[in-house]
C-alpha cells in the first residue's frame, strides 16, 4: 500500500439499519511515477464505497510522506436503508498510538467528529513519526452522515467512516447507526501522513503533527491583526463582566462580611440563571454559598482583575472590592504555611456560621481536610503577581515565604511534590503522589526567586521540572484532580492511575498541559538553558492538539481559538483558553514563532465567546432560547464552556455561572496581555 504504516486487506464494516456486517475491499487500480495512487472498491446492499489513496506533495521541510484518501460512498442503484460505513485495517508494527482526541473505552465507542477540534490519531515508533488527519475542509462541506474515527489496541485496528453517534456519560460517543437512504454520493477524506524521527528525538514529541495542522487548516483560520487593536476591541466584555457581578447582580454575586475581625469579600462560587436578583430564588444555590481561591476558581486571580482595571477605567469602586478579595485571602489561617482554599456559608447561608475547608470539593473522598497543594500554590503565586503588578502590600510576602518553606520540606527525593497533605505533614495522600501538579509548584518557585532571590527556590523549581520531564512529559500521563474528581469521574471504564485499556493511554487533562509548559517555560527564564525552551515547545505542541483551529458548521457558536478539557469530556470553549493565550504569547515572544502569537489572540478572543451580551449574536439568541428572562441587566452571565453536559444544559447552553472560570477570569487574563503588549 502506499502508506508504509497500513496493511492490508482494507476492510469496510457497514450497517444497514438491523446490524453489523464486514466485507474487504478488492484492489481496482494501481497508478504509478508522481501521481502514484491506489483504488478500492466494495459493494454491499445498499451502497458501492470506492476508496482512493494517492500520493500528495508534502511542503518542503514538512513531513516525508502524505497519502490522501479519499471514500465515496454511493446509494446503489435500488435506493434501500444505510446506518453507517466504516473503513478498518490494522497499523503495522512496531508503531504504537500514542494520542486520540477522545478515549473510547468500550468497543461500541469511538471518536466522534464534535470532538474534532485540531483533530488527529498519532502514532509513533523509535524511528517514525504518523497521523491521521480527518479533512476538515470535506467535514464542513459534507455531513450527511457523521463523521467518526478511532483506534484499538485490540487488533492494533484504526477506523474512519461515517456513523451517527450518541454522547454518553461525561462523556464518551456511543456508535448509534441511523437508517436513512442516501440522497446522493456521500465523501469523506482524511490525510495519512508520515515523518522520520531525527536523532535524538524525544517521544511524545507532537510538533510536527501541530505544524502540520497549522499549516493545512488553522493558518488560513486564524489570521492575526495588530495585537493592541484586537485585544482593545475585547474591553466591551470587561465592562459587561464587572457591570453584572460587581453591579447589577450584586446582591447575588457580590459576597461581603466580617472575618476574624477582617471585612473580606469576593464574588461567590457559583450561581444559577434562575437566581437573577427580583425573580424570589436568589437563595437557589447550586452548590454550598462559598468563596474559594483554588486552582480553577480564584478568587484572587478575578481580583487582580477588577483592580487593575479599575485603576485604567477610573472605577475606584472595582479597586475597593479587589482588595477586600486580598483580604479574603489572607484571612486564611496558616497552619506551618500551610492554609485552606475553601470558606463555606453555614447551613444556614449565612457567612457569620460558616467555616474554612482545607480542600474545596473536586477532590477525592475523605480529603475535605487535606490541603491541596497545587490550590495553595496557585493562589500564592497571584498574591506574588498582586505585590508585583497591583500594590506592595507588606503581608504578601511574609505569608507567601512561611508557605514556600514548607513546601520545600515536602518535596521528594525525585523531585516531585504530593498532590494532598495534612496540614500536620503526617499525612500524604497516596493520589496523585506523581503527577503534573508538581508543575504549578515549580511556576510558584520561579516567581518568587524572580521576587527575593534564593538558590533553594531554584535548585527545587529544577529538580521538580527534571521530574516532570523524565516521568510526566513521556508518557502523557497528564492525570490531575480534574482528571478523575471534576464533572467526568471514575468509572470502570476509567480508573485512576490505570490505562484506557482499549487504546493504552492514559486519561489526560489539559490543566497539567498548562502548568508545564507555563513551568518549563519560567525555568528557561530563570536559568537560559536552552533545553527549557524546548521541552516547554514539547509540551505546547501536546496542549494544541486541543486547541480548536475551525469552525465546525453544526457548532451554532464560534469556536476558532479555544480549547478542549480532556480525552473523557467533549466541551468547547473552556474557560482554561484564557491562561493558555498568555502562555502562547510569552512563547511567540521567546521564539519570534508567529504561530504562537496568531493562537494566543485567538484564545484571548475566544475567552469571552459564552458571554450573554450584544457583541456574541450567537450566544445570546440560545442564552435567551433557553433562559427566556434573560434581558439586557444580565449581559456579562457567562457559562465557563459550550456543550457541557452536567444534566442541565439545554442545547450546548448550561445553567449556571461561575465568575472566577468564565467572565473574571477572561478579564483577568486579558489585563495580563494587555500589560504584557505594553512592556514590548
Amino acid at each position: 500500500m502506499l502508506a508504509s504504516w497500513l496493511n492490508e486487506p482494507l476492510k469496510v464494516r457497514w450497517h444497514d439499519g438491523k446490524g453489523w456486517k464486514e466485507t474487504e475491499l478488492r484492489r481496482v487500480a494501481f497508478g504509478l511515477g508522481e501521481h502514484e495512487r491506489e483504488m478500492y472498491a466494495a459493494s454491499a446492499g445498499p451502497f458501492a464505497l470506492t476508496v482512493t489513496l494517492r500520493n500528495a506533495r508534502p511542503a518542503a521541510g514538512g513531513p516525508r510522506r502524505v497519502v490522501r484518501v479519499e471514500g465515496e460512498v454511493a446509494p446503489a442503484a435500488e435506493p434501500a436503508p444505510l446506518a453507517a460505513v466504516l473503513l478498518r485495517w490494522t497499523v503495522a508494527p512496531p508503531l504504537r498510538c500514542v494520542w486520540k482526541p477522545l478515549l473510547a473505552p468500550r468497543e461500541n465507542m469511538a471518536v466522534g467528529d464534535k470532538v474534532f477540534r485540531a483533530p488527529a490519531i498519532v502514532f509513533e515508533s523509535e524511528t517514525e513519526l504518523a497521523a491521521l488527519v480527518p479533512d476538515l475542509d470535506v467535514l464542513a462541506e459534507e455531513r450527511a452522515i457523521p463523521h467518526v474515527m478511532d483506534y484499538a489496541l485490540d487488533g492494533h485496528m484504526l477506523m474512519y467512516g461515517l456513523c451517527d453517534y450518541a454522547e454518553t456519560g461525561h462523556v464518551y460517543h456511543e456508535l448509534a447507526p441511523r437508517a436513512r437512504v442516501l440522497p446522493g454520493p456521500v465523501r469523506f477524506a482524511f490525510d495519512l501522513v508520515e515523518w522520520d524521527k531525527e536523532e535524538g528525538w524525544p517521544r511524545r514529541d507532537f510538533r510536527p503533527v501541530e505544524r502540520y495542522l497549522w499549516h493545512r487548516y488553522a493558518a488560513a483560520r486564524m489570521p492575526a491583526g495588530d495585537a493592541a487593536a484586537e485585544l482593545d476591541a475585547l474591553e466591551p466584555y470587561v465592562r459587561h463582566a464587572y457591570g453584572w457581578a460587581l453591579e447589577r447582580w450584586k446582591d447575588v454575586t457580590w459576597q461581603q462580611f466580617s472575618l476574624v475581625g477582617a471585612e473580606v469579600g469576593g464574588v461567590v462560587f457559583i450561581v444559577r440563571a434562575r437566581q437573577k436578583p427580583g425573580l424570589g430564588r436568589e437563595d437557589d444555590w447550586r452548590e454550598p454559598k462559598s468563596l474559594w481561591n483554588q486552582a480553577w476558581f480564584c478568587g484572587l486571580r478575578s481580583a487582580y482583575g477588577y483592580a487593575w482595571w479599575g485603576r485604567q477605567l477610573e472605577r475606584p469602586d472595582w479597586v475597593a472590592k479587589a482588595r477586600l478579595a486580598l483580604e479574603f485571602a489572607l484571612a486564611a489561617p496558616q497552619t506551618g504555611g500551610l492554609f485552606p482554599a475553601y470558606y463555606q456559608a453555614g447551613p444556614d447561608n449565612r457567612w457569620e456560621t460558616g467555616r474554612w475547608v482545607m480542600s474545596a470539593p473536586r477532590r477525592p473522598e475523605g480529603h475535605e481536610n487535606f490541603v491541596h497543594l497545587l490550590d495553595a500554590s496557585w493562589t500564592c503565586l497571584w498574591l506574588l503577581k498582586w505585590h508585583r503588578d497591583i500594590e506592595r502590600d507588606g503581608r504578601i510576602l511574609p505569608y507567601v515565604r512561611r508557605y514556600a518553606d514548607r513546601l520545600l520540606r515536602l518535596q521528594r527525593e525525585d523531585g516531585s511534590f504530593p498532590a494532598w497533605v495534612s496540614p500536620d505533614g503526617l499525612t500524604v495522600s497516596p493520589y496523585l503522589a506523581k503527577s503534573p501538579e508538581t508543575s504549578a509548584h515549580v511556576m510558584l518557585l520561579c516567581l518568587l526567586n524572580e521576587t527575593e532571590p534564593d538558590p533553594r527556590y531554584l535548585a527545587a523549581a529544577e529538580r521538580a521540572g527534571r521530574f516532570v520531564l523524565r516521568e510526566i512529559v513521556p508518557e502523557g500521563r497528564w492525570e490531575d484532580f480534574e482528571t478523575y474528581w471534576s464533572c467526568s469521574r471514575e468509572w470502570e471504564g476509567k480508573r485512576y492511575g490505570e490505562k484506557d485499556a482499549r487504546s493504552g493511554m492514559y486519561n489526560q487533562c489539559t490543566f497539567g498541559m498548562y502548568w508545564t509548559a507555563e513551568a518549563f517555560k519560567e525555568l528557561y527564564r530563570a536559568t537560559g538553558r536552552a533545553e527549557w525552551l524546548d521541552a516547554g515547545e514539547r509540551v505546547l505542541a501536546e496542549a494544541s492538539l486541543y486547541q480548536q483551529i475551525w469552525q465546525p458548521p453544526f457548532f451554532p457558536v464560534p469556536t476558532v481559538g479555544g480549547f478542549g478539557v480532556m480525552n473523557s469530556d467533549d466541551e468547547w470553549n473552556d474557560a482554561r483558553q484564557s491562561l493558555f493565550a498568555l502562555t502562547y504569547w510569552d512563547y511567540y515572544r521567546l521564539t519570534g514563532d508567529g504561530r504562537y502569537r496568531a493562537r494566543a489572540l485567538w484564545a484571548m478572543k475566544a475567552s469571552f465567546y459564552m458571554m450573554y451580551c450584544p457583541e456574541n449574536p450567537q450566544a445570546k439568541a440560545m442564552y435567551e432560547r433557553v433562559h427566556p428572562h434573560l434581558d439586557e441587566r444580565d449581559y456579562g452571565f457567562h457559562m465557563e464552556n459550550f456543550n457541557h453536559h452536567d444534566g442541565t444544559a439545554v442545547d450546548g447552553i448550561g445553567e449556571f455561572t461561575i465568575f472566577d472560570w468564565g467572565c473574571g477570569a477572561a478579564a483577568a487574563s486579558l489585563a495580563e496581555f494587555r500589560q504584557r503588549l505594553e512592556r514590548g
